[in-house]
């Protein structure tokens, strides 16, 4: 059995010190370029460097028209102008994953006998730092 499994039901983000609130999932995804290296004299593999990385966060939640950070992603992209946010990540465990990233998408869906929910896309804008407790 499993002892170490965590449950995200502690998991929080913040943005620009509000509690984004009601979320239903997160995903925090993190991504590493390569870079092909491989010459002739490499015997026939593939040879990488280690390139760029980059960082997203896409999430669902339920909508809440007083909610501080919806309000502000929302603002922010439908005047184009740059939402720029500082996120913390908090998992249950205490290891946090924070970081500036700029808002990418907000959608907002609607459905009969169903909660307004929206969608939120994140993008990196530096490094990601993680901490444990």
């Amino acid at each position: 059995m499993a002892t170490n499994v965590v449950s995200g039901l502690s998991a929080t983000l913040t943005c620009e010190a509000a509690a984004l609130g009601v979320a239903q999932n997160y995903t925090l995804t993190l991504n590493q370029a390569l870079i092909d290296a491989t010459s002739d004299d490499d015997s026939r593999w593939d040879y990488s460097l280690v390139g760029r990385r980059d960082w997203s966060i896409d999430m669902d939640c339920l909508y809440l028209y007083t909610n501080a950070c919806q309000i502000y992603i929302e603002e922010h992209i439908s005047m184009a102008n740059p939402a720029v946010l500082t996120v913390i990540f908090t998992m249950p465990d205490g290891r946090t994953y924070s970081g500036t990233c700029l808002a990418t998408s907000f959608s907002l869906t609607s459905n009969f006998e169903g909660a307004v929910s929206i969608s939120i896309s994140l993008k990196g804008r530096g490094a990601l730092t993680t901490s444990t407790s």
